[in-house]
């Protein structure tokens, strides 16, 4: 597993930095719907043709905070 990331604002511009480290700051009816989201595209992601998702489609009210995309590694 690797995770990338870009700093507040710079979106868009470059290329996303490999992380070594990411924090969660959220609630824990957050981080269940998190957890779900991501237990859920385990599964899909064992299917063929399964790119990447965004989990504001999964999640559509959090659409005003920041994106986390999961992508299945190749």
């Amino acid at each position: 597993m690797k995770l990338f990331g870009y700093e507040e604002g710079s979106y868009g511009r470059g290329a996303p930095l490999e992380l070594a480290e990411a924090s969660i700051l959220a609630s824990p009816e957050e981080l269940r719907a998190i957890a779900k989201v991501l237990a859920d595209l385990a599964v899909e992601m064992e299917a063929d043709g399964f790119d990447h998702v965004h989990l504001t489609d999964r999640l559509p009210d959090w659409s005003d905070g920041p994106e986390l995309i999961v992508a299945k590694a190749r």
